[in-house]
Order: C-alpha cells, then sequence, then structure tokens
C-alpha cells in the first residue's frame, strides 16, 4: 500500500481526531439506525403485500405471506428437495470460491513480481477477464458436464480475476522501502512475502474474498440456469418456467441467507487477519 497512507503528519492526525464528547469504540450504528432499518424493511413488505393481486397479479409478485408459506413447506418437507438443492450449490460455492481465492492470490503474487510475466500475461488475463462470464458458461459446460464441475470452473474463474487483480495491485503499490531495508539486511524471498507483502496486501485480498462470495454465487448460479439437476438456481429456473412466483422468491431469499453467511465468515477471517493493525 502507499506509505503515505499509514503515516500522517502530527497536524493532520491532530485535525481528524474524534472529539471528547464522541462516545468511543462503539460497535456499529446506533439502535435509532437499527430501528429505523427494521421500519424501513417492515414498510416494504406491508406495501408488497398490499400490492400483491391489487396493484400487481399474484403470478408476477406473489406476497411476503406465500413466500414466508413456500419456506416453511420446503423447509419442512411438506415439498421435497429443498435441503438437497442448498447441499449442492453450497458445495459448489465452497469449492469454486476457494479454487479462485487460492489461484487468484497465487498468480497476482507471482505476476506481482515477475515484471516480465506481468507485461507479457497481462494483455491476455485483460482480453479474457473483458468476456462476459456468461458467454463462457457454455464452453465450461461442454468440457465438464452438467454435474457440480462445471459450476465449481465457472464460479472459480468468476473469482480468480478479482483476486488476481486486488492482490496483483497491491504487490504493485506496496512502499519499496520496507523491502529494500529487508533485502540490505540479507532477507530472503520467502521473508519479504512473509514478513511485509502478505501484511501490506491483506487490505485489498480481503477485500477481494469479501466481495467474490457473491461473484462466486453468480457464477454458480449462472451454470445452474443453463443446465443442471440439482441447485437452488435450478429450483429458481424451473419454478420461473411453471410462473410459481413464490418459489422464485424463496429460492432469492434462501440465496441472500446463504450470501450472508459466506460474508459473515469472510468478515470473522478478515477480523482475525487484520489484529496486527490494532496493535
Amino acid at each position: 500500500m502507499n506509505a503515505q497512507a499509514g503515516l500522517a503528519p502530527a497536524e493532520d492526525t491532530a485535525a481528524v481526531s474524534v472529539p471528547d464528547d464522541a462516545p468511543a469504540g462503539r460497535p456499529g450504528p446506533a439502535w435509532g439506525t437499527w430501528a429505523l432499518r427494521v421500519l424501513v424493511f417492515l414498510v416494504v413488505l406491508a406495501l408488497w403485500q398490499l400490492a400483491d393481486d391489487r396493484l400487481v397479479p399474484d403470478y408476477l409478485i406473489s406476497s411476503p405471506v406465500h413466500v414466508a408459506r413456500t419456506l416453511w413447506e420446503y423447509a419442512t418437507g411438506v415439498q421435497p428437495g429443498l435441503w438437497t438443492d442448498i447441499r449442492v450449490t453450497a458445495e459448489e460455492l465452497v469449492l469454486g470460491y476457494a479454487v479462485g481465492v487460492v489461484g487468484g492470490l497465487v498468480v497476482g503474487l507471482v505476476l506481482g513480481y515477475w515484471r516480465l510475466g506481468a507485461a507479457v500475461l497481462s494483455p491476455l488475463i485483460a482480453a479474457v477477464n473483458g468476456i462476459p462470464k456468461i458467454a463462457l458458461a457454455p464452453l465450461f459446460l461442454i468440457w465438464f458436464g452438467i454435474g457440480v464441475q462445471s459450476k465449481i470452473a465457472i464460479a472459480a474463474m468468476t473469482v480468480f480475476f478479482v483476486m488476481f487483480y486486488n492482490t496483483y495491485m497491491g504487490v504493485l503499490t506496496m512502499p519499496d522501502n520496507l523491502v529494500n531495508v529487508l533485502r540490505v539486511m540479507g532477507a530472503r524471498r520467502t521473508t519479504i512475502i512473509r514478513r511485509v507483502t502478505l501484511p501490506q496486501i491483506s487490505v485489498p485480498v480481503l477485500s477481494g474474498m469479501k466481495s467474490s462470495v457473491s461473484f462466486a454465487m453468480i457464477g454458480v448460479i449462472v451454470g445452474e440456469f443453463i443446465a443442471s439437476q440439482d441447485g437452488v438456481g435450478y429450483l429458481i429456473n424451473t419454478a420461473t418456467q411453471n410462473f410459481d412466483s413464490a418459489t422464485v422468491f424463496a429460492g432469492i431469499v434462501v440465496l441472500m441467507l446463504m450470501i450472508a453467511i459466506g460474508m459473515l465468515l469472510v468478515g470473522l477471517l478478515e477480523q482475525w487477519a487484520l489484529r496486527w493493525q490494532r496493535d
């Protein structure tokens, strides 16, 4: 990262210091903000319920009550298959996310230090990244079939580019003075990576990991929409063909919960990995 971003002059630091009467260490928004959020959410649900079959036909938007009833029927097994679909989508999401994160991190580190390789390969990487991922999805289905492998590959490719560019730019913007000091002291390349590179790029890398959760889900759902036999995307696609909007919204709610859980787990990892900033 830029050294100027981490070292501010004394007068600048004083100018942005927290006032004495400001509450210190308050975690997150005040209770009033949370109350407003809940109120807005309830108002949206109420307007949605009122609009159903009054302003908009039921088959287009359903209603919160119908969606909740559908979720309950799937969760309790009255309508079977939801838990199998969740398991399949979760497997594709986790494996595709993991492959993409590791691949993007490794390639970003390698090309960040290997300038010749970056100069040669960067146009190719940029060209492939510019291709809409949905256009490559059918090719992946031809290569890997309609099973989980194709969805894992699509999700991994989507996550790879996010992680690669975050890691690559983190290495390029790393302050050279820290690296030069270790080199003068005779440190090896592995020591420099462990002691300087990884701490310095941790913020962009973890930011990429957090945003990649939703990108991985997009890749998985795209693959399930095109060709699949299981998964939440398959459930939503089948319900769409049957004009079953309640099941469509129920599937969307499930996807939102899965993404929220993934973001929460990455957030916990971020808090643990960035504990050195608080020391």
